[in-house]
């Protein structure tokens, strides 16, 4: 599970992430959604009762006329009475009273009709929690206003946009405002015709008591939910994890016996050629350390290490297929001899080039018999156009075979065969090869001779390059 920890972590906090997102997210539509639609009940029910109020009361029908009086007479502020106060200033004269007596009755009757109105607005709105009303004309005027002193004055600049919209589109306007909703109520007249605004202010905190209440209800439901979630997930992850860690170990274990098994293969292979060949007992082993250590020493990645090493391995496989009186021959071969010796590169080819994991390797087979200067075989190609695996190769198989002793000579030393491989460098083998391969240790190049000397049956490569070192 130390291997899936990391994962883990990163699912668990991004899961849990989403799901604070997500139930934030959630929350807050809920509410915008459940303000919205309180907002537009309110304000229809608050619509409807102005309209029913202004169809009913005499007192709100004449406040948007022409200075007419309304039903009942004496109620509109510039109407009726306000009138019969002029008249008696005008006639004052004979019973004493001064033009400035007439104004002050004037002012006083007006107030008192201000207020009367006032009562009967507010006995009537204050049950719909309306704390504050104001009604325009077509013109924007105050035509009624709490406040006496608004009176005749303009829509506020403020409200101006509010007010044309109710007025052009004939629909009521909301607007929250704090604890207050104020709305734009259009008023029609007996021809359909909008004839005025109110304006109302309406108290809004009950409503907004009921949003949250109504939101944390759901913001409650919301969170159980994305905590159920969360943890379902979590447990679902958990559960995959596990799954896919013991199938990947299953699957690693497999791979491990199939190129365990792929490996075995090799050292059989290579054995069997060993066995065969008198003269180059241990050869594969050799040669395949040598490769290895030169291939680290050019820089090669692991992946490019272990097509190197089943190359070296199987450099020689198609000598499986040379008559053994030719392979086992102790004397020079002749030309009809060198030309079968040398078809065991086709051979070899031919056996690996229909086994996949091996295909990477056969340019070690098919080239390694090639040289720098083009005069190899079976292809005659030379330079880099050869395979950095076989040049590196060929390097290694010639000191071998330079290292190690032939029925018809002694084995030369490390420094003859430096020597040889450096003179012949530019022309059988790549120089940047041949530096890398001097700057090899003589003390390994000589501890993997010494150890491929043992009894190498039972050792595979694996076993055997790590003593190398």
């Amino acid at each position: 599970m130390s291997k899936l920890s990391n994962p883990y972590r990163s699912f668990t906090l991004l899961l849990a992430g989403f799901v604070v997102i997500f139930g934030i997210a959630l929350s807050y539509a809920a509410y915008v959604l459940i303000s919205q639609q309180i907002v537009r009940d309110t304000s229809d029910v608050t619509r409807s009762a102005v309209e029913r109020h202004f169809s009913v009361l005499p007192q709100l029908s004449g406040i948007f006329g022409s200075g007419a009086a309304p039903d009942g007479g004496g109620t509109s502020m510039d109407g009726g009475q306000a009138k019969s106060g002029e008249h008696a200033a005008h006639h004052g004269r004979d019973d004493g009273s001064s033009a400035s007596d007439g104004r002050t009755a004037k002012g006083a009757a007006t107030d008192a009709d201000h207020e009367a109105l006032k009562q009967i607005v507010r006995m009537h709105f204050d049950l719909y929690q309306i704390h504050e009303v104001q009604m325009y004309d077509r013109s924007g005027i105050v035509q009624f206003s709490y406040d006496r002193a608004l009176l005749h004055s303009e829509v506020d600049a403020a409200d101006r946009s509010a007010f044309e919209r109710a007025l052009a589109r004939d629909e009521l306007i909301s607007e929250k405002q704090g604890d207050y909703l104020k709305l734009w109520i259009p008023i029609a007249g007996g021809d359909g015709r909008v004839v005025g605004i109110v304006e109302a202010s309406r108290d809004w905190t009950a409503q907004q008591a009921n949003i949250l209440r109504i939101s944390m209800t759901m913001a409650a439901l919301t969170a159980a939910g994305m905590l159920a979630l969360f943890f379902g997930l979590r447990q679902l992850f958990v559960r995959s994890s596990r799954t896919i860690g013991r199938q990947h170990r299953e699957r690693g274990d497999l791979l491990e016996r199939i190129s365990r098994t792929y490996d075995e293969s090799l050292h059989a292979l290579s054995s069997a050629l060993d066995s065969r060949d008198n003269e180059t007992q241990g050869h594969s082993y050799r040669v395949t350390a040598y490769s290895w250590l030169l291939g680290r020493e050019l820089g090669m990645n692991s992946e490019q290490l272990e097509t190197l090493i089943r190359g070296a391995l199987l450099h020689d496989v198609g000598k499986i297929g040379i008559p053994d009186a030719i392979l086992r021959k102790e004397g020079p071969l002749d030309d009809m001899e060198w030309a079968i010796m040398r078809t065991h590169v086709s051979m070899g080819v031919h056996m690996l080039e229909h086994i996949d994991f091996l295909k990477p390797a056969l340019e070690i087979v098919r080239y390694h018999h090639e040289r720098w200067d083009g005069r190899g075989y079976p292809a005659g190609i030379g330079g880099e156009s050869i395979p950095l695996k076989a040049r590196i190769f060929a390097i290694c198989d010639s000191y071998d075979a330079m290292t190690s002793d032939r029925p018809y000579r002694s084995a030369r030393t490390h420094e003859e065969a430096i020597a040889e491989l450096r003179r012949c460098a530019g022309t059988q083998f790549c120089p940047t090869c041949i530096e890398a391969f001097e700057r090899l240790p003589k003390e390994k190049l000589e501890k993997v001779r010494h150890l491929s000397q043992q009894d190498m049956r039972n050792v595979s490569i694996e076993q055997f390059l790590p003593q190398v070192g």
